[in-house]
């Protein structure tokens, strides 16, 4: 006889709970260093590679060759348009880990949801990056995130969102984060 894998919010449920299972006996297999890598091209354009990365207690090797993610900035930022700009990938970034995070842990709380779109604005004003102005802050002044729920009551989308804001981005972008910046 064939059995089926349950599946909630296309995850697949008894791995979630092995996964939850697996760590709560050993909190090692949490921990996880993220890589990338970042190659200038010209202007604006440079390419981010990202490939490899530590969890579960091991290095990664799944995946055979790597992302490859093109930065650059629009012509009125002096750019060429070879990608999205840094800033708009941190708003992207945003935006699939807090739907990721909601959606994985909605599944393993047993909650189903039919569909989730999402928007994210951000307010920049460059005059504190290019220096002009000491009281225009050099990044977001503002983000602004928004949801559509699917298949979900009212008292559940307010704890879909509130899953949500457990996102690892959310999280390094409301709170301070230790960034440490050297050369070789």
């Amino acid at each position: 006889m064939e059995t089926q894998t349950k599946t909630i919010n296309g995850f697949n449920a008894e791995a979630i709970g092995k996964t939850v299972a697996a760590i709560v006996d050993n909190p090692k297999i949490a921990a996880f260093e993220l890589r990338a890598t970042n190659t200038w091209i010209t202007g604006g354009h440079n390419r981010s590679f990202i490939q490899g990365f530590y969890g579960g207690c091991q290095e990664d090797t799944t995946r055979e060759v790597p992302f490859v993610y093109d930065n650059d900035e629009p012509p009125i930022l002096l750019g060429e348009n070879k990608g999205a700009n840094p800033a708009e990938v941190v708003l992207h970034g945003l935006l699939g880990c807090m739907t990721t995070s909601m959606t994985l842990l909605a599944a393993a709380q047993g909650i189903e949801i039919e569909g989730v779109t999402s928007r994210v604005e951000g307010d920049v004003d460059i005059q504190g990056f290019l220096g002009l102005n000491p009281n225009a802050g050099k990044g977001f002044k503002q983000i602004r995130v928004s949801f559509e729920i699917q298949g979900a009551s009212e008292e559940e989308k307010q704890k879909l969102i509130a899953l949500a804001q457990q996102s690892p981005i959310f999280n390094t972008l409301i709170n301070p984060i230790d960034v440490q910046v050297e050369v070789h």
